[in-house]
Protein backbone atom coordinates (compact mmCIF):
# COMPACT_ATOMS: atom_id res chain seq x y z
CA UNK A 1 0.00 0.00 0.00
CA UNK A 2 1.24 3.50 -0.80
CA UNK A 3 2.39 5.50 2.18
CA UNK A 4 0.39 8.47 3.38
CA UNK A 5 1.23 11.70 1.55
CA UNK A 6 2.76 14.17 4.01
CA UNK A 7 4.39 16.57 1.52
CA UNK A 8 3.07 18.12 -1.68
CA UNK A 9 5.46 19.78 -4.12
CA UNK A 10 3.78 22.06 -6.63
CA UNK A 11 4.70 23.35 -10.03
CA UNK A 12 3.62 26.96 -10.57
CA UNK A 13 2.53 28.02 -14.05
CA UNK A 14 -0.30 25.88 -15.37
CA UNK A 15 -0.76 24.36 -11.91
CA UNK A 16 -1.50 27.01 -9.27
CA UNK A 17 -1.97 29.70 -11.93
CA UNK A 18 -3.07 29.42 -15.56
CA UNK A 19 -0.52 28.86 -18.32
CA UNK A 20 0.35 32.12 -20.08
CA UNK A 21 3.88 31.75 -21.49
CA UNK A 22 3.88 32.50 -25.23
CA UNK A 23 5.73 29.29 -26.08
CA UNK A 24 6.04 29.67 -29.83
CA UNK A 25 7.51 33.16 -29.90
CA UNK A 26 9.62 32.64 -26.79
CA UNK A 27 11.19 29.42 -27.99
CA UNK A 28 11.99 30.89 -31.40
CA UNK A 29 13.82 33.77 -29.76
CA UNK A 30 15.60 31.49 -27.29
CA UNK A 31 16.77 29.07 -29.99
CA UNK A 32 18.30 31.98 -31.91
CA UNK A 33 19.94 33.37 -28.76
CA UNK A 34 21.47 29.99 -27.88
CA UNK A 35 22.87 29.73 -31.41
CA UNK A 36 24.42 33.18 -31.09
CA UNK A 37 26.24 31.88 -27.99
CA UNK A 38 27.51 28.88 -29.97
CA UNK A 39 24.97 26.30 -28.77
CA UNK A 40 22.75 24.71 -31.41
CA UNK A 41 20.10 23.07 -29.25
CA UNK A 42 16.61 21.74 -29.85
CA UNK A 43 13.50 20.99 -27.84
CA UNK A 44 11.38 23.26 -25.69
CA UNK A 45 12.59 26.13 -23.50
CA UNK A 46 13.66 23.77 -20.68
CA UNK A 47 15.30 21.16 -22.89
CA UNK A 48 17.27 23.83 -24.73
CA UNK A 49 18.55 25.28 -21.47
CA UNK A 50 19.52 21.90 -20.03
CA UNK A 51 21.39 20.86 -23.18
CA UNK A 52 23.27 24.16 -23.42
CA UNK A 53 24.07 24.18 -19.68
CA UNK A 54 25.60 20.72 -19.94
CA UNK A 55 27.85 21.95 -22.74
CA UNK A 56 28.68 25.26 -21.09
CA UNK A 57 29.55 23.96 -17.61
CA UNK A 58 32.69 21.97 -18.61
CA UNK A 59 33.81 24.99 -20.64
CA UNK A 60 33.52 27.27 -17.62
CA UNK A 61 30.85 29.25 -19.47
CA UNK A 62 27.74 28.47 -17.43
CA UNK A 63 27.55 31.87 -15.71
CA UNK A 64 28.16 33.65 -19.01
CA UNK A 65 25.32 31.62 -20.52
CA UNK A 66 23.05 32.63 -17.65
CA UNK A 67 23.88 36.30 -18.18
CA UNK A 68 23.13 36.04 -21.89
CA UNK A 69 19.98 33.90 -21.79
CA UNK A 70 18.22 34.47 -18.47
CA UNK A 71 17.20 38.06 -19.31
CA UNK A 72 15.29 36.62 -22.27
CA UNK A 73 13.60 34.02 -20.09
CA UNK A 74 12.87 36.74 -17.52
CA UNK A 75 11.26 38.96 -20.16
CA UNK A 76 8.87 36.19 -21.20
CA UNK A 77 8.14 35.49 -17.53
CA UNK A 78 7.31 39.15 -17.03
CA UNK A 79 5.02 39.06 -20.04
CA UNK A 80 3.17 36.05 -18.59
CA UNK A 81 3.00 37.76 -15.18
CA UNK A 82 0.77 40.46 -16.68
CA UNK A 83 -1.85 37.79 -17.48
CA UNK A 84 -1.51 35.10 -14.79
CA UNK A 85 -4.56 34.36 -12.67
CA UNK A 86 -4.78 31.84 -9.85
CA UNK A 87 -6.46 28.55 -10.61
CA UNK A 88 -9.84 28.23 -8.93
CA UNK A 89 -9.32 26.97 -5.40
CA UNK A 90 -5.55 27.51 -5.21
CA UNK A 91 -5.56 29.35 -1.87
CA UNK A 92 -8.20 27.07 -0.39
CA UNK A 93 -6.18 23.98 -1.31
CA UNK A 94 -2.99 25.28 0.30
CA UNK A 95 -4.91 26.24 3.45
CA UNK A 96 -6.58 22.84 3.60
CA UNK A 97 -3.24 21.06 3.25
CA UNK A 98 -1.74 23.19 6.02
CA UNK A 99 -4.73 22.50 8.27
CA UNK A 100 -4.15 18.80 7.66
CA UNK A 101 -0.44 19.13 8.57
CA UNK A 102 0.65 18.42 5.00
CA UNK A 103 3.66 20.51 3.98
CA UNK A 104 3.66 22.38 0.65
CA UNK A 105 6.66 23.42 -1.46
CA UNK A 106 7.32 24.50 -5.04
CA UNK A 107 9.70 23.80 -7.91
CA UNK A 108 9.17 26.01 -10.95
CA UNK A 109 10.95 26.67 -14.24
CA UNK A 110 9.86 30.31 -13.88
CA UNK A 111 12.53 32.77 -12.76
CA UNK A 112 12.73 34.19 -9.25
CA UNK A 113 11.58 37.75 -10.02
CA UNK A 114 8.28 36.85 -11.67
CA UNK A 115 7.66 33.88 -9.39
CA UNK A 116 8.02 35.86 -6.17
CA UNK A 117 5.94 38.72 -7.53
CA UNK A 118 3.12 36.39 -8.51
CA UNK A 119 3.12 34.44 -5.25
CA UNK A 120 2.89 37.68 -3.26
CA UNK A 121 0.24 39.14 -5.58
CA UNK A 122 -1.98 36.10 -5.17
CA UNK A 123 -1.22 35.55 -1.48
CA UNK A 124 0.18 32.06 -1.97
CA UNK A 125 3.69 32.51 -0.57
CA UNK A 126 2.66 32.01 3.07
CA UNK A 127 2.02 28.29 2.57
CA UNK A 128 5.00 27.34 0.40
CA UNK A 129 8.50 26.48 1.61
CA UNK A 130 10.92 26.05 0.07
CA UNK A 131 10.28 27.65 -3.33
CA UNK A 132 12.86 26.87 -6.01
CA UNK A 133 12.93 28.86 -9.22
CA UNK A 134 14.91 28.66 -12.45
CA UNK A 135 17.56 30.84 -10.81
CA UNK A 136 18.22 28.30 -8.07
CA UNK A 137 19.23 25.29 -10.16
CA UNK A 138 21.55 24.29 -12.98
CA UNK A 139 18.93 22.13 -14.72
CA UNK A 140 15.23 22.77 -15.29
CA UNK A 141 12.49 20.17 -15.13
CA UNK A 142 12.24 17.48 -16.53
CA UNK A 143 15.63 17.11 -14.85
CA UNK A 144 14.90 16.17 -11.21
CA UNK A 145 17.55 18.46 -9.67
CA UNK A 146 15.10 20.96 -8.19
CA UNK A 147 12.70 18.31 -6.92
CA UNK A 148 15.52 16.43 -5.21
CA UNK A 149 16.76 19.64 -3.60
CA UNK A 150 13.33 20.49 -2.21
CA UNK A 151 12.83 17.03 -0.74
CA UNK A 152 16.28 17.19 0.86
CA UNK A 153 15.60 20.63 2.35
CA UNK A 154 12.31 19.39 3.82
CA UNK A 155 13.79 16.05 4.90
CA UNK A 156 10.80 14.52 3.14
CA UNK A 157 10.96 10.91 1.88
CA UNK A 158 9.99 10.67 -1.79
CA UNK A 159 7.56 7.83 -1.03
CA UNK A 160 5.60 10.16 1.28
CA UNK A 161 5.49 13.03 -1.22
CA UNK A 162 3.27 14.00 -4.15
CA UNK A 163 4.23 16.23 -7.06
CA UNK A 164 1.40 18.30 -8.57
CA UNK A 165 1.99 19.72 -12.04
CA UNK A 166 0.59 20.22 -15.50
CA UNK A 167 3.25 18.96 -17.90
CA UNK A 168 5.09 15.89 -19.06
CA UNK A 169 8.25 17.49 -17.63
CA UNK A 170 6.62 17.42 -14.19
CA UNK A 171 5.84 13.70 -14.50
CA UNK A 172 9.39 12.88 -15.55
CA UNK A 173 11.02 14.96 -12.81
CA UNK A 174 8.83 13.41 -10.13
CA UNK A 175 9.27 9.86 -11.37
CA UNK A 176 13.06 10.29 -11.43
CA UNK A 177 13.09 10.70 -7.65
CA UNK A 178 10.38 8.12 -6.88
CA UNK A 179 7.47 10.47 -6.19
CA UNK A 180 3.85 9.95 -7.01
CA UNK A 181 2.48 12.61 -9.35
CA UNK A 182 -0.86 14.22 -10.11
CA UNK A 183 -1.47 16.26 -13.26
CA UNK A 184 -4.15 18.90 -13.57
CA UNK A 185 -5.83 19.32 -16.93
CA UNK A 186 -5.58 22.53 -18.93
CA UNK A 187 -1.92 23.42 -18.45
CA UNK A 188 1.18 23.23 -20.62
CA UNK A 189 0.79 19.64 -21.88
CA UNK A 190 -2.30 18.16 -23.51
CA UNK A 191 -3.77 14.90 -22.24
CA UNK A 192 -2.37 12.83 -25.11
CA UNK A 193 1.18 13.89 -24.17
CA UNK A 194 1.03 11.65 -21.10
CA UNK A 195 0.41 8.38 -22.97
CA UNK A 196 4.05 7.29 -22.71
CA UNK A 197 4.49 8.50 -19.12
CA UNK A 198 1.13 8.56 -17.33
CA UNK A 199 0.81 10.19 -13.91
CA UNK A 200 -0.77 8.44 -10.96
CA UNK A 201 -3.75 10.77 -11.14
CA UNK A 202 -5.27 13.18 -13.66
CA UNK A 203 -7.48 15.80 -12.01
CA UNK A 204 -9.68 18.57 -13.31
CA UNK A 205 -9.79 20.74 -10.19
CA UNK A 206 -7.30 21.66 -7.49
CA UNK A 207 -9.63 20.65 -4.70
CA UNK A 208 -9.24 17.03 -5.83
CA UNK A 209 -5.60 17.17 -4.66
CA UNK A 210 -6.56 17.50 -0.99
CA UNK A 211 -8.58 14.31 -1.23
CA UNK A 212 -5.43 12.44 -2.32
CA UNK A 213 -3.73 13.30 0.97
CA UNK A 214 -6.60 12.34 3.23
Amino acid sequence: MDKLIRTVVFDFEGTLVDFQWRLGAAQTELRRAFAEQGYVVEGNYAQMWNAAADLAAPQGRLEALRRALFPIYDRWDADALTRWSPRLGASALLQRLADGHVKSAMVSNVGRAALDAALVRFGLQRWLWPVLSRDDVKHLKPNPEGVSAVLAAMKAPAEEALFVGDSLADVRAARAVGMRVAIIHGGESEGAAFAAAPPDWMVSRLDEIADLTA
